[in-house]
């Protein structure tokens, strides 16, 4: 590979850390939006999410059609969609229920087995290179994890729901990853949505029978701050390897501890502020390690 051409490959994996570190940090808005609506109305996680689906759908579809992003579709696209949407819709609805049943880092703290296995898929399906900096940052992410849980042998239901969060979104990066090239992010983005919005509706309509929709403020947050989240997401991983961006996702952490300290007053302790640090680290260090040795 010529000077060149090093060169445009860092400026994108540079350009892929950005995308996927500010999109990280939405993440868990969207979430914290979910928590609030749901301590304000009398609709369960399953409930939230799908109008998350729909609210994001009925603003990203119309752009899609809009700019003309159904027209560069690749063979495959709609099989795509319907893995992308199936695994997060299944990710958002455990999350979503997570965090209404325990504080917003501890249900992120077990979350984050997602890293875990989007490495091991992009290793073991995807063929992917793995480093060994990139596992390292894995593993001192994972240990990190464990200072801020501080797991005493007995694991909360909600933090259950939140490693079944984890696992599916973990899956969900890697095919991600894997449709990158079937079409433009936005129309990717639709795609998923849409499929996420017709899988949860039969749970969730019910809920619906009145006009009067509760805490309409709180969907609506939640519904857009997951948008921008995913669709950052998205671009992300069509620029970078989904091993070199996994351990990113750890960054949402930090996002999640500043919102339960601001918003929920869940203010953390000193272990937890370790396990931050390391998180952060972690997540950082494959790309920084890159850099110097560049």
């Amino acid at each position: 590979m010529g000077s060149g051409e090093m060169v445009a490959v860092k400026q994108q994996s540079l350009k892929a850390v950005g995308l996927m570190v500010v999109g990280m940090m939405f993440i868990p808005l969207g979430d914290s939006f979910a928590k609030l609506a749901a301590e304000a109305s009398s609709y369960n996680g399953v409930t939230i999410a799908w109008t998350r689906f729909v609210i994001g759908m009925l603003i990203v579809l119309p752009l899609a059609l809009l700019t003309g992003q159904f027209n560069e579709l690749k063979e495959g696209f709609w099989r795509a969609q319907i893995l992308r949407g199936t695994l997060l819709s299944s990710t958002i609805a455990c999350i979503i229920t997570a965090v209404t049943m325990v504080p917003l880092a501890d249900a992120f703290g077990a979350f984050f087995i997602g890293p875990v296995v989007a490495t091991l898929l992009a290793r073991f399906v995807l063929g992917e290179e793995v480093r060994g900096v990139e596992w390292a940052a894995l593993l001192a992410g994972f240990v990190g994890i464990l200072l801020i849980l501080k797991p005493q042998g007995v694991i909360a239901t909600g933090q259950l729901f939140a490693l079944g969060a984890g696992c599916f979104y973990g899956a969900y990066l890697t095919a991600t990853r894997w449709a990158a090239r079937v079409g433009p992010p936005l129309a990717q983005l639709a795609g998923q949505l849409c499929v996420g919005a017709i899988l949860l509706m039969p749970l969730a309509v019910h809920h619906f029978y009145s006009l009067q929709i509760e805490a309409p403020l709180m969907l609506l947050g939640s519904g857009v701050s997951s948008g921008i989240g995913n669709l950052l997401a998205i671009m992300a991983l069509g620029y970078a390897r989904a091993g070199l961006l996994s351990p990113l996702v750890y960054s949402q952490l930090v996002s999640a501890t500043l919102i339960g300290w601001l918003v929920f007053a869940d203010f953390p302790d000193v272990m937890t502020g370790v396990g931050l640090l390391i998180v952060f680290v972690a997540g950082l260090s494959p790309m920084l390690l890159k850099s110097t040795k560049a």
